[in-house]
This record gives structure tokens, sequence and C-alpha cells, in this order.
């Protein structure tokens, strides 16, 4: 989906490993500034200092993102710029729930975050997806079992959003199913395989699915 290049130039060191790692984990394709003439034509420039601005305000080219305060919505509209999209038209997040809560994130059908946390930690990745990726639309769609109830309880409690209860049937992995997973692993992040994480791969295939929503 990414169609511009992500430079980054980041004076911040804690912000700069933060941004890394986030850019990393979605596979987003970006470079560092080195010389302003070296940033490849038309990407979108991302940074949190006036001197990095200065210092490319010759090239007309550029989408530049200045983000002093270092706000998660800087760095997001950074990403959906290389989209050449100002927001998602429908984010949906897909539960697995267990012991752990595994989930993905899908902006219009792209993988756009995914990881295995618990319940409290869930709710604070929900709260990023709310305030910092901009959506038209935004709804949870969670597994069909007594945990995955319970969670829906838990959430309402905390989010007016839309709930989904899914059928967990034909979600995980099999063995018949391998060219499927293969290419929903190549839809996935690199280094991301379903054999070895089944509860997101699950979570993936539930956010596909359609669900009953939980009025």
């Amino acid at each position: 989906m990414q169609k511009k290049h992500l430079v980054i130039a980041i004076y911040d060191p804690e912000w700069f490993i933060r941004v890394r790692e986030l850019l990393k984990k979605r596979g987003v394709l970006f470079s560092y500034l080195y010389s302003p003439l070296e940033v490849p034509f038309s990407s979108v420039f991302y940074t949190d200092h006036k001197e990095f601005v200065d210092s490319i305000s010759e090239r007309g080219d550029l989408e530049v993102i200045y983000d002093p305060e270092h706000d998660c919505r800087g760095i997001e509209q950074a990403v959906m710029a290389t989209y050449l999209i100002e927001s998602f038209r429908e984010l949906v997040v897909g539960v697995d729930p267990g012991k752990y809560i595994a989930y993905v994130a899908l902006g219009d059908g792209t993988l756009v975050d995914y990881g295995k946390t618990d319940i409290l930690g869930f709710v604070e990745e929900l709260k990023y997806f709310l305030k910092c990726i901009p959506s038209q639309s935004f709804r949870v769609k969670i597994g069909a079992s007594p945990k995955g109830l319970e969670l829906v309880q838990v959430l309402r409690k905390e989010f007016k959003l839309p709930f989904e209860i899914v059928p967990e049937e034909k979600t995980s992995p099999a063995i018949e199913s391998r060219d499927e997973i293969r290419y929903i692993a190549e839809k996935m992040r690199r280094g991301l395989r379903p054999f070895r994480f089944k509860d997101v791969y699950a979570a993936y295939r539930i956010a596909l699915k359609k669900g009953v929503e939980v009025l």
C-alpha cells in the first residue's frame, strides 16, 4: 500500500527509538536524513526539529510533517501520507481471546499493527488506535467464546464502539490451507510466520470475517 518513501530526522533519542520501532513493526519503508540532496524525490519527510525543517526548505517536492511535540498523530499522519491518504475508510481490530489477547488492526484491509497482550495492555492499544490513527469508522471483532464475551463486557465499559462477535471456525492455521496461509503471510509483517504466531493469525482471520454486533 505504501506509495511514497519516508525519511525521518529525529533529534530526541527516546522518540527516535520509539518511531523506529513502530515503523519497523509496521513494515514501513524508511531511511534517515544524511543530506538534503540524498532525500528521494517526492518523499514524506518527518522531523521533530526546526533545523531539520530548514535544511530541506528548498526541496519543494517533499511533504514535510513537523512534529516538535512528539504527538503520535504526527507520526501516524506521516505514515498515512506515504499511502497517499489522510485517513482509512475503516479500521478493524480483530481479537483472538485466550490466556492472552492476540490482536491485529486492519486499515482498509491492510495490516496496520498486531500484538499479544493482557486486557490492560489491549485497552491501551485501543486507546492508541482511536486517538492516533485517523479513520472514518472503527470497529472491534472478537472471537466467539466465553472469554470473548467476557472481554466484550469489559471493553463496553471503557469504549462506546461497535463490537462484533465472530464465529471462530476456520480461523486457525490448518495443514490443508498452507497456500492460503502463505498468501495471508505475505500481507502481514515480514518475519511473522502464521504457524509460529497462531493466535495472531487467528485474530487476522477474525478481523476479515462477518460477525454479529453486540447491542
